[in-house]
């Protein structure tokens, strides 16, 4: 038998926040690290050799060696995702009122990132006019891309979240793997036990069939629809490399006053912990694997998310400013990578390349300019959703109430008083 006796935590969605916030912040350091600087190499052969770097250059240069888990933070993305939609599962039972929150909340800043990267596009066209019309340091120009992102096709195939010509929002490709989960796990759930079964089956199928690196469309079948790889890159993919973490996410959840009553851990051996598991995240990507997305430390996440989350909740940790940044961690990520050609654009307008920025500290600029941007963003889109969500989570709440009461009152006048037994 259950022990009733076993508390239940009420889970402070504020931490999970700014788990939000950090996963995405990290997303805008790789992200800005990659497009506004161009190599450690290239610096060193071009600009200034090793042997001459300054102790603050060396620094630098690690910092930027600690950028090379993007796709392992989009990976405590789907983790988080896993948690959170177990728990709005738990507390809605009507699968069409699921979908419905899903979309408000989802589709409109995900428009919006689409409507910025076009704007981002005639920004630069208006303001670096050479950029966008002439060949710039053995690039295309950038009017090649921008009739590419605005084509029909690309535009109707974006609009259906399936990304393609997204120079502007590569980002864009972690988003139709969550709305796979979404649309599948209302379903799923009925049949729990065979999904986590088919689930973990599967991921080991993957391990043995394609290695440790994450799958490659090349490996999968390929099935075209105006020749875009439809088949190839979601669902072969999301299924042997991706699902299992939407399902451990969603166990975190279904199973989280367990984990918390039995985390030993104290704060500071969690904080100890996880600085461990990060640097041998960074060290076993960039030396085993070349900074290629792999397995191994996309399982390692999954122990940093475990420790991460039950180490919070079970010690109330919060990180305030993550916060802040985790209200809007959805609109920073759908915008940021636009956000970041906004600085390209001023580098080459202050005289540095606008692809190969030799500059070491530029990219730092492009974060701030992200968060910004993505702060004010927020108010377009993201904002006015969560608050006609809160309309409705109220409306919601006095149904509930009002249908509470009328039963209430039915059941005393149907009673029959004076009957004893």
């Amino acid at each position: 038998m259950p022990d009733s006796t076993a508390q239940s935590y009420k889970i402070n969605f504020k931490i999970i926040d700014w788990m939000r916030g950090l996963a995405a912040l990290y997303v805008v350091f790789n992200h800005s690290r990659g497009f506004l600087f161009t190599s450690a190499n290239e610096f060193a052969e071009k600009v200034e050799p090793k042997a001459q770097w300054h102790w603050w250059e060396r620094l630098d240069f690690i910092v930027m060696q600690h950028a090379n888990l993007s796709v392992e933070f989009v990976t405590l993305f789907f983790l988080l995702s896993g948690f959170s939609i177990a728990h709005s599962l738990n507390n809605e039972h009507k699968v069409s009122a699921f979908y419905k929150r899903r979309f408000v909340r989802l589709y409109p800043p995900y428009l919006l990132g689409i409507i910025w990267a076009f704007a981002v596009f005639l920004i630069i066209r208006s303001f670096a006019s050479d950029v966008f019309l002439k060949t710039i340091e053995g690039h295309l120009p950038l009017d090649y891309e921008y009739k590419k992102f605005g084509s029909l096709k690309t535009i109707l195939f974006n609009l259906l979240y399936m990304p393609i010509g997204n120079y502007l929002t590569p980002q864009y490709w972690s988003l139709p793997y969550e709305v796979i989960f979404y649309l599948s796990i209302p379903w799923f759930i009925r049949r729990f036990r065979l999904y986590g079964v088919l689930t973990v089956g599967i991921f080991i199928y993957g391990c043995i069939r394609f290695g440790a690196l994450v799958l490659d469309t090349d490996d999968a079948l390929t099935v075209h629809l105006f020749n875009h790889e439809i088949l190839t890159f979601y669902l072969p993919q999301y299924f042997i490399d991706f699902n299992l973490f939407f399902l451990i996410g969603f166990l975190f959840y279904k199973y989280k006053d367990i984990f918390i009553r039995k985390f030993m851990l104290n704060k500071w051996l969690s904080i100890a912990i996880l600085f461990v598991l990060f640097e041998a995240m960074v060290m076993i990507k960039a030396y085993k694997f070349h900074n290629d997305p792999n397995k191994i430390t996309d399982m390692i996440m999954v122990l940093f998310t475990f420790i991460l989350i039950f180490g919070s909740l079970k010690y109330n940790i919060r990180i305030k400013w993550l916060e802040w940044i985790g209200g809007f961690s959805y609109t920073l990520y759908v915008t940021h990578v636009a956000s970041i050609f906004l600085v390209k654009m001023i580098a080459y307008k202050m005289g540095f390349h606008f692809y190969d920025i030799y500059n070491l500290y530029s990219w730092y600029f492009g974060i701030v300019v992200s968060v910004l941007c993505a702060y004010l963003l927020y108010y377009a889109a993201e904002y006015p959703s969560m608050k006609y969500l809160k309309k409705l989570r109220i409306k919601k709440r006095e149904e509930a109430q009002v249908y509470t009461a009328a039963t209430a009152i039915v059941t005393a006048e149907t009673e029959e008083p004076g009957i004893q037994k």
